[in-house]
């Protein structure tokens, strides 16, 4: 079993106080419906002072994000990255070769662009995504989403869907600090 290969994810992503208050570097994890890890995306590279400080703070969805999607053995699987301010998130693969992008339309709408920013579909044309409850996983409090592809999503639309939902914080504008006026606007179904 292998990201690609799974059209159910559960994302899970640390969520309490501590991290709500003082976490500054992003990171998720992609599990099978049974629990089975699946890969982790996770901020690349060292966060400077200025850029850890602005993600305390309300401004942590208009920095620079540049995250690795990993499997559980370490292999490099896509790459996501974000510009500063609101530029769609580009989403490529661990060669660099680009997949295409996600780009944020409206509350709840997102979507799914080609390398050349033409517009494949929407994500709820392809998936559903749903917020999952606060839950306690196995290093503390987490929150629990899931992700569910229709079976046979091509590529690169099933890359960039998965992408969307392992970043969805960055792609959707709040990236670390939940304690903003952001809110929630996950999509709904398709």
């Amino acid at each position: 079993m292998n990201l690609f290969g799974t059209d159910t994810l559960v994302i899970e992503q640390p969520w309490g106080a501590g991290r709500h208050l003082f976490g500054t570097r992003y990171q998720t994890t992609a599990l099978t419906e049974h629990g089975v890890p699946l890969a982790t995306a996770a901020d690349r590279k060292f966060l400077g002072p200025l850029r850890k400080l602005l993600r305390a703070t309300g401004f942590s969805g208009r920095t620079v994000y540049d995250l690795a999607v990993t499997s559980p053995q370490g292999q490099v699987l896509l790459l996501v990255h974000k510009g500063a301010g609101k530029p769609p998130t580009r989403v490529s693969r661990p060669d660099g070769t680009p997949v295409g992008s996600v780009r944020r339309e409206g509350r709840g709408s997102y979507a799914l662009l080609d390398p050349n920013g033409q517009r494949l579909c929407a994500l709820t044309d392809v998936a559903t995504f749903s917020p999952g409850a606060l839950a306690k996983g196995p290093s503390g409090r987490v929150r629990r989403d899931v992700l569910r592809l229709r079976p046979g999503t091509p590529e690169p639309v099933r890359s960039l869907a998965l992408a969307t939902a392992l970043a969805f914080d960055v792609v959707r504008g709040i990236g670390t600090n939940h304690t903003s006026g952001g809110g929630f606007d996950f999509p709904t179904s398709a």
